[in-house]
């Protein structure tokens, strides 16, 4: 059988489905709560899925664009919701204005192609024919994804100053995130400048998906909010206590309340606000107390 360039495409794109199921169901499993970010990194997982598949089983004409056109607003609107989420949550209502919207157009360009017809509106040369409306409101949609990951990433960056271990772990997995994003509207300038191979263009699409999906499956494991994934490095000592501490607390205060991008993040700083030793408290209480603490986290590891 000969090997041509369009085998070794499919292939690849075969490759990003597989890979694609993988991260899928590490998401579904390892990622316990809130239920909500949960949600969009399914999303944002299930877009890239559909979308290689679709690209694997793609003819021509290619009966598959609209899915196509859709999965990139799935993947951008999960994209914003993430880390409006983890990050920004006193944006959430604007965050969620952008997702009804973004939402509302697509579901309009759903119906719009039903009622003029398929055909028309993706012709045979794989092109799009939309009305100038239309296409500026897809157009605006994608200004409005950068414009947000503009702010997110220079408040991330640049703003924050959060010194603690659980920030800056979260703040290197999210520079990649962006970085993948940044890559990708150069390329996008770039081509509208000069003309690349089709090949190229589908190369591209292959690496930035693949490099999402293994950035979403080497997440910082405690955003994944399961008490017995966390790590916290040299933090803590590896002395043996015994330990009766409720984790639902320790999941609330840590991880519900964003304790991550705490100024004041450390050992005994978290012990104040869980509430087990007060400021008032000796020295001896808090590090007889911290002690505890501390082995009841490394068991859980």
């Amino acid at each position: 059988m000969e090997i041509t360039t369009e085998l070794l495409l499919k292939c690849s794109y075969f490759f990003v489905f597989l890979f694609s199921i993988i991260v899928f169901f590490d998401v579904l499993i390892k990622f316990k709560s809130p239920i909500r970010l949960k949600i969009f990194f399914l999303v944002f997982v299930l877009a890239l899925l559909v979308s290689a598949f679709c690209l694997f089983i793609r003819t021509s004409p290619d009966q598959f664009a609209l899915i196509r056109m859709i999965c990139p607003m799935l993947i951008g609107t999960s994209m914003v919701q993430i880390f409006t989420n983890l990050y920004f949550i006193q944006h959430k209502r604007v965050a969620n204005i952008y997702l009804i919207s973004a939402y509302a157009i697509y579901v309009y360009l759903i119906f719009y192609a039903q009622i003029v017809g398929y055909d028309t509106v993706f012709t045979k040369a794989n092109g799009t024919n939309l009305p100038i409306y239309l296409d500026i409101l897809i157009e605006i949609d994608f200004v409005f994804f950068n414009l947000f990951c503009l702010y997110y990433i220079y408040n991330i960056l640049f703003k924050f100053s959060f010194k603690n271990i659980y920030f800056k772990k979260i703040q290197v997995w999210t520079f990649c995130f962006f970085m993948v994003i940044f890559t990708q509207l150069i390329f996008i300038a770039l081509f509208a400048i000069f003309k690349f191979p089709t090949e190229f263009n589908a190369l591209l699409r292959i690496v930035f998906g693949l490099t999402l999906l293994l950035i979403i499956l080497y997440r910082p494991d405690f955003i994944n909010k399961n008490g017995s994934k966390i790590s916290f490095g040299f933090l803590f000592s590896k002395e043996q206590h015994d330990a009766d501490i409720n984790e639902v607390d320790f999941n609330f205060h840590f991880f519900t309340s964003f304790y991550y991008k705490n100024k004041a993040a450390d050992i005994q700083n978290l012990l104040i606000s869980w509430g087990l030793v007060k400021k008032s408290c000796s020295s001896l209480s808090i590090s007889s107390t911290r002690s505890v603490l501390t082995s009841w986290l490394i068991n859980l590891g």
